[in-house]
């Protein structure tokens, strides 16, 4: 994928449970619903817990969370609709998102602390995750996270790809369509829930884009600002990635996280 707007979509598709993956998955049924879940390594002081970004199930972190389940456990699912997990049965706005996952991570007996790991819209319900709650985390890593600003921001400028043409979106699975028409709640929802604790925040941004300069220039000035809201907080631009880091710089992102553990 080689934008973060557009194509995320048929980017998610095509990485998204193809090949075999190193960390093998299961089904769990939670509160009548299946769930599909990853889980690999033990001990450590914190749970390293990753959430994909719209269109994909779990399996684009395995390389990331293969290497990082050396050194401490981790949790990947995929969430409603996607992988093997069950069709979408409720609201996609983002907070409930989190709450499903925190819901999911306590049925499973994973306690806090948590270092949360998020690509693109997972960066957004990661960073609602850690702003809400921010006494149950150990540090956040965000994965070319889509801004919750950064549609109204990139319309109003009139730049190029700003979002999902509607002609577009309508031809994808319903979890897509709700996940993408309720993401701009994230802004005033990410608002309520105030700023970002003492933790470590890193923000890992893309540089290939195949949408303008001027496009690029937004994403990273907002991922900038992001990181800025943080105490410790530090944008990482990852030359020569594409919108799907994990997938291009798996080692960068899995030494990211690493830096962050308590």
């Amino acid at each position: 994928m080689t934008n973060p707007s557009l194509p995320i979509v048929v980017g998610a598709a095509l990485l998204a449970g193809c090949g075999t993956t190193t960390i093998p998955s299961r089904i769990d049924t939670v509160n009548v619903q299946q769930v599909e879940v990853a889980t690999a390594g033990t001990g450590g002081t914190a749970t390293v817990v990753f959430e994909s970004g719209l269109g994909a199930d779990w399996t684009p972190w395995d390389q990331v969370a293969s290497e990082v389940s050396r050194e401490t456990r981790i949790f990947a699912y995929s969430r409603q609709g996607y992988g093997a997990s069950g069709p979408l049965t409720t609201s996609r706005n983002p907070k409930q998102v989190v709450a499903e996952l925190r819901s999911l991570l306590a049925y499973e007996g994973y306690a806090p602390p948590y270092v949360l790991v998020g690509h693109s819209n997972g960066g957004g319900y990661m960073e609602l995750f850690a702003k809400a709650h921010p006494d149950e985390v150990a540090g956040v890593v965000l994965v070319d996270p889509r801004h919750s600003d950064f549609l109204s921001e990139c319309e109003a400028a009139e730049l190029d790809l700003c979002g999902i043409p509607e002609s577009t979106l309508r031809d994808q699975a319903p979890v897509v369509i709700a996940e993408y028409r309720a993401y701009p709640m994230m802004s005033d929802e990410a608002r309520v829930a105030g700023s970002f604790g003492s933790y470590p925040v890193r923000v890992l941004t893309s540089t290939v884009d195949g949408g303008s300069a001027s496009r690029q220039a937004l994403w990273e000035s907002l991922h900038a600002s992001l990181a800025a809201e943080a105490p410790d907080g530090q944008q990482i631009l990852v030359e020569g990635a594409t919108h799907y880091i994990q997938v291009d710089r798996p080692h960068v992102v899995a030494q990211t996280i690493l830096s962050v553990l308590p």
